[in-house]
């Protein structure tokens, strides 16, 4: 059994954020330098600390033929930097501050096993698969607002939340003229039409065939549930030959690929580029039963970015192989070892 518990502090910012800061500039007769303010300090600010504590245990049965590992951690990270913007009547873009606090928590498995263990034949296999959540346990007040989080670079970061919790408009379909829906909350509508996207939705009451004038809803988080790999080898007599794999269960990505590969031609000079064969299923008035929108040209509704392109990041990889013979010693006396081998990486990838 193993258990550990530490802390490490964490400056790795610009230089002097405790302090005002000022440029020197030549003045316009070149004879003196004039200071201008470039950077608010910030008296107050101190490390950003992580708390790592881990606990482990290790065994082996018969002899080592079977053995693994069970691991449990825990890192909180607390007082964390982050540049904040200010408004520029200020004489400033920002400051440097203590915003929150963070919590990482995983488990990793680990099991070896010697099936078969003879002279002439072996039969080794292993197994590990890990996970890991992150959840963002504060925030300052200047950050929420009377929002309860704030949105930034397509996620929402709300106290006791995940954090990459992807913050997207909602696809809704097609409506009978086979243009695409996204939906709406009513309550984030103002009067003039425009829409709140600054926060998420909560229901789904209403659609819009415009994408701008959509919500904006949370699709919980990226990260995968669990991820790892397993591999085997084995031998027989003067053969061998070893497997590896690698695998992530759970998950989302955005496939801008597929979204450009299914957005129509807006323009003339887009002619002749590249579509994804799934546009040949797209709606039409003999096809009223397809989820693809209808591919009209200058439709710039017809792919916006939504949860229709957020994708199951599950995969499986071959990641590598490897076939051997050793040549009998009886073959070579005069040497200590001959083998011959072919081996290959990356060889499939199921996703």
């Amino acid at each position: 059994a193993k258990i550990s518990i530490g802390q490490q502090g964490n400056d790795n910012i610009a230089s002097y954020a405790y302090a005002d800061m000022y440029n020197l500039i030549p003045s316009s007769d070149g004879m003196a330098m004039i200071p201008t303010f470039s950077r608010m300090g910030n008296p107050n600010i101190t490390w950003e600390t992580t708390t790592n504590f881990n606990a482990g245990i290790e065994w082996g049965l018969f002899g080592n033929r079977f053995s693994g590992s069970f691991d449990f951690y825990t890192k909180k990270t607390t007082d964390l930097l982050f540049y904040l913007t200010v408004p520029r009547s200020t004489g400033a873009g920002g400051y440097y501050d203590n915003i929150g606090d963070i919590r990482n928590t995983g488990v990793e498995l680990t099991l070896n096993g010697s099936i078969l263990r003879t002279r002439d034949y072996e039969w080794n296999v292993s197994f590990n698969i890990a996970h890991n959540s992150a959840k963002l346990l504060k925030l300052p007040a200047s950050k929420m607002g009377n929002r309860g989080g704030f949105y930034s670079d397509n996620n929402w970061y709300a106290e006791n939340s995940p954090m990459y919790n992807y913050m997207c408009v909602a696809y809704a379909g097609v409506n009978e003229n086979g243009q695409a829906l996204y939906y709406q909350d009513t309550d984030l509508l103002a009067e003039n039409g425009s829409m709140d996207t600054s926060r998420p939705g909560t229901k789904r009451d209403a659609t819009t065939t415009i994408a701008s004038q959509a919500s904006r809803y949370t699709m919980g988080s990226t990260l995968p549930k669990a991820y790892g790999g397993f591999s085997t080898s084995a031998r027989i007599k003067w053969f061998d030959i070893s497997l590896t794999f690698d695998y992530q269960l759970g998950g989302k990505v955005f496939d801008q690929r597929y979204q450009t590969l299914m957005t129509p031609t807006a323009s003339t000079q887009q002619a002749g580029r590249n579509f994804h064969k799934d546009i040949f299923n797209a709606w039409s008035p003999t096809n009223t039963s397809s989820d693809i929108p209808h591919w009209q040209y200058l439709d710039e509704n017809a792919a916006s970015a939504c949860d229709r392109f957020l994708t199951s990041a599950r995969y499986l990889n071959f990641q590598s192989f490897t076939v051997g013979f050793s040549m009998p010693s009886e073959w070579i006396k005069n040497y200590a070892k001959v083998r011959v081998y072919l081996s290959g990486e990356n060889l499939c990838f199921w996703s």
